[in-house]
C-alpha cells in the first residue's frame, strides 16, 4: 500500500460510520436532499445509510427487496420505486412523511 494512503478511510465508509452513529443527522441529510431537490445526492445519501444499515445485502434482506434492486434503484441513474424507499426507510427505522411546504396559519 501507498504510504501516503497509509491509515485512510474512504469517505464512503466515514459517512456510513457517522450515520450509524446518528439516525437523526441521516434523516437530516435526505431530508435536505429532498428539500433541495438534489436527487443525486439523496441517491448516495441512501447508499451511505444503507451501508450503515449492513450494507445492501442485509438491507435486501431485512426488506425482502432484491438485493439488484437495491443496487439498481440507488445508482446514479437510479429512480427508486415507492416500494424500495419504504422497504428502506423501514430497514432503516424511519418513516417517509408528507409536509406542508409552508407553515399553515392557525
Amino acid at each position: 500500500m501507498n504510504a501516503e494512503l497509509k491509515g485512510v478511510v474512504p469517505y464512503d465508509d466515514v459517512a456510513a460510520r457517522m450515520y450509524a452513529n446518528d439516525p437523526q443527522l441521516a434523516a437530516d441529510m435526505l431530508n435536505a436532499c429532498l428539500e433541495d431537490g438534489e436527487m443525486d445526492e439523496f441517491l448516495v445519501a441512501l447508499r451511505h445509510i444503507a451501508k450503515a444499515y449492513g450494507g445492501l445485502p442485509e438491507v435486501a434482506r431485512v426488506t425482502g427487496l432484491h438485493e439488484k434492486t437495491l443496487y439498481k434503484s440507488l445508482n446514479a441513474n437510479g429512480n427508486p420505486t415507492l416500494k424500495t424507499l419504504l422497504g428502506l426507510a423501514d430497514a432503516m427505522q424511519m418513516r417517509l412523511a408528507f409536509v406542508p411546504k409552508t407553515a399553515q396559519a392557525v
